[in-house]
């Protein structure tokens, strides 16, 4: 039986609404951001946007969990990040006929809010609260851009896996007791991907976490037996 994903009708009841800025706002903001908003439903690796297209307005994932990817000229694929709800998926669309810099598929049922970005300034325009608490997101987006490129300009593999296990674990993960199953099922690609490395180095990398006790495989379900040690090796 295929899950169906949570529909979220009215954004007054939506238990994330305090949780994200875009749409913390009440009285007759909220109304107005009701008005201003399409509500969409997408399967499972359902396309939302492709890179290089033009942005249609500003993107929230409300429920469900999308990947980011982009391509290079000769057509490989890098994943740039997987979102999860309350989450805004473009963040750039502030511009002058921006353009998505990255495709968004979903890996699950999700739901997602396009949101008119004219109107939207004008309610941030009535709400400098909002303002602010806008710009304080995107600030810490540049932070977040920048731990990337840590990432890939000063790690091992072996310390991007370990770091990128840990950032799923976190975001998405499970805790019991001090083991966190990973909340994603995942291809090796995929996995591979997101780490910046081969496929046959993230086979050869798990493989070895495995041996050595710092995680089980069961499939495409990961379980991060000994996140301490993890974080030892990607902070090594």
């Amino acid at each position: 039986m295929k899950r169906k994903p949570c529909l979220i009708e009215h954004c007054d009841t939506c238990g994330l609404r305090e949780k994200v800025v875009l749409c913390d706002i009440s009285g007759s903001d909220l109304e107005e951001f009701q008005k201003i908003k399409r509500t969409l439903q997408y399967a499972p690796h359902q396309t939302v946007f492709y890179e290089g297209h033009l942005c249609l307005g500003l993107y929230l994932l409300c429920s469900g969990k999308v990947k980011l990817t982009r391509s290079s000229t000769r057509g490989r694929r890098q994943i740039v990040r997987i979102l999860g709800p309350g989450e805004l998926i473009e963040k750039h669309v502030f511009g002058d006929r921006a353009l998505h810099e990255v495709t968004c598929e979903t890996l699950e049922p999700s739901q997602v809010c396009v949101i008119d970005k004219e109107r939207y300034l004008a309610v941030i325009h009535r709400n400098p609260q909002l303002a602010i608490k806008l710009i304080q997101l995107l600030s810490n987006e540049v932070g977040v851009n920048m731990d990337y490129l840590d990432q890939f300009t000063f790690k091992t593999a072996r310390e991007r896996l370990a770091g990128l296990l840990l950032e799923l674990g976190d975001r998405f993960g499970k805790k019991k007791d001090d083991q966190v199953r990973v909340g994603l099922t995942l291809k090796r690609e995929e996995v591979a991907e997101m780490a910046g490395i081969t496929v046959e180095t993230t086979i050869r990398l798990l493989g070895v976490f495995r041996d050595e006790g710092v995680l089980t495989i069961d499939g495409r379900t990961i379980t991060l037996l000994n996140p301490g040690r993890l974080s030892r090796i990607a902070e090594r």
